[in-house]
């Protein structure tokens, strides 16, 4: 601050007020005229100076962004500090106070993206210095490079609170796209308060409530009558198949909402000013086929028979039980016909073919010496669901004391039906058509206390917690024993595999597995 002859002036009163809550800051200039207002939310701002002698200054409608650091020098006027001087001027081009360079997306943008799933994420590949690898779905960090930087390097934070997985370094908390205030990434030069974080920084800042309720709602959708038929379709998903006379009940749906304003509770509490919420809620609910080529045991395989049509000399089927050494040279006796009778057959083979777990051939398909290919047209069915919610609430107990909590939690689940197994022996299927639904929770809570004009505490704390699960249709069912499978643990269905006997590793026997549940918990502060 300085006077109309250029002298520095200490001792001017600074208000900093946020004009949609009416939240304040205040402070006074040092000796040398400066002043600093610390931890301020992006907004848009009104600042007052005062000082005995001089008449009132007032800089308005000055935005801030996230991570902004603003250099406000306003002229003081000798007169009555009764009267007010407007002051006006654009904003900052170029931010002179520090050496981090970086992009801002406003939520605002964000928001009318039509992101798919709405992850808000993909939005970055419109930020300069950004780069990815293939189409980064999903919006996992691990894609993304920041100025050359590993991708696993870049540090993400919400609400200035680290929302990186420990473990992979990429970031597992998902901001509800309707719930974003502005997203800022740092490409050079991160502040220190960025720290373990050398590719990069992306801030996000959530949305606060305002004094004005605010509501807001939308719905985007479609039916499966409104799906077109996909290039290398058939069938349309609401035309009749073989055993489906209506179809397959394909749809896409994304509805969201949001809540915002003071807490007000009649005749008990008025938070107007001083106390705020915003609520966002977003949910994808997902059903979706695409008909595919399969390969599928025929009836003769399943009898023993490895004779195909139109195929002259097929793979040839040596019997075992024939092994013997002959000039030292090891031999054995083919099936006749390529033919293995089903008393040969294993007792666990017989045992699955008696279950008979895998979809009947609808089609010719080919054939070659390895047996059929493509005889089976295939509905590949999955389900989606997500269901993602975020609170946040803000108080301001005093002009120096401020605090905030903030909650965001995203759950979700998916089902692919496995494509040549029958439906009701999903048991029988081991890569396929599990739940694998998981859900990720990040609390942050904050405060910030300006001690003195030149003190300023301001404290964050983070928990973040994510859990994983495996549903499987087989577990529990003792398959093992049903097989006929001795010594084994029949927590699922048994793999089957085979492999060189000359390589180790390479003979893949039965295994079994039991469900497995992954806890990762990070504090910050």
């Amino acid at each position: 601050m300085i006077d109309p002859s250029g002298a520095m002036m200490p001792n001017v009163s600074v208000t900093v007020v946020q004009t949609g809550t009416n939240f304040t800051s205040t402070t006074t200039t040092n000796s040398e005229g400066i002043y600093r207002v610390l931890s301020l939310q992006p907004g848009t701002y009104k600042i007052t100076y005062e000082a005995q002698g001089f008449n009132r200054a007032v800089r308005d409608n000055v935005e801030l962004r996230t991570g902004d650091t603003l250099a406000i020098d306003v002229p003081m006027r000798v007169g009555n500090v009764a009267e007010t001087v407007e002051v006006t001027g654009s904003s900052q081009l170029l931010e002179t106070e520090t050496s981090a360079t970086g992009s801002v997306v406003a939520g605002t943008v964000l928001y009318d993206m039509p992101l798919y799933q709405r992850y808000v994420n993909s939005t970055l590949n419109i930020v300069p210095g950004l780069t990815t690898g293939g189409f980064a779905y999903g919006g996992a960090l691990g894609n993304y490079n920041i100025a050359g930087q590993r991708a696993t390097t870049t540090g993400f934070f919400e609400d200035g609170v680290s929302g990186n997985d420990q473990l992979g370094g990429t970031n597992n908390v998902k901001t509800l796209q309707n719930s974003i205030a502005e997203v800022k990434v740092i490409t050079t030069v991160p502040p220190a308060e960025y720290g373990h974080t050398a590719g990069g920084v992306i801030s996000v800042v959530k949305r606060s409530g305002t004094n004005e309720l605010h509501g807001m709602g939308s719905f985007y959708g479609r039916t499966r009558r409104m799906q077109h038929r996909l290039y290398f379709d058939r069938l349309r998903d609401s035309q009749a198949r073989p055993g489906r006379p209506d179809g397959f009940p394909a749809f896409f749906m994304m509805p969201d909402a949001s809540l915002s304003g003071p807490i007000v509770i009649p005749k008990v509490y008025d938070g107007r000013n001083k106390t705020f919420f915003f609520f966002g809620y977003q949910r994808l609910h997902e059903k979706k086929v695409a008909q595919v080529q399969a390969t599928t045991p025929t009836l003769a395989m399943k009898q023993g028979d490895f004779n195909f049509p139109g195929v002259a000399n097929p793979n040839q089927i040596f019997d075992p039980a024939t092994t013997r050494l002959v000039n030292g040279q090891w031999q054995r006796d083919p099936f006749p016909g390529n033919r293995i009778p089903l008393a040969r057959f294993d007792p666990v083979a017989r045992k699955v073919l008696e279950f008979d777990p895998w979809v009947a051939p609808n089609q010719a398909g080919t054939f070659n010496a390895l047996g059929p290919v493509g005889n089976l047209m295939a509905d590949e069915f999955a389900r989606v669901f997500f269901n993602d919610y975020n609170l946040r609430l803000d108080h301001q107990f005093t002009s120096a004391f401020k605090i905030y909590g903030s909650y965001t939690y995203n759950g979700q689940s998916g089902f692919q039906r496995p494509i040549n197994i029958r439906e009701d022996r999903a048991e029988f299927d081991h890569q396929q058509g599990n739940w694998a639904p998981f859900a990720n929770a990040n609390y942050s809570m904050g405060k910030t206390w300006i001690v003195s004009p030149s003190i300023v505490n301001d404290a964050r704390v983070g928990y973040y917690r994510r859990e994983n699960k495996t549903e499987v249709p087989s577990f529990g069912g003792n398959w093992a024993q049903q097989l006929g499978i001795p010594n084994m643990d029949g927590g699922v269905m048994p793999a089957f595999g085979s492999g060189g006997r000359d390589t180790p590793g390479a003979l893949y026997g039965l295994t079994g597995a039991t469900p497995s549940r992954l806890l990762n918990e990070t504090l910050s502060f």
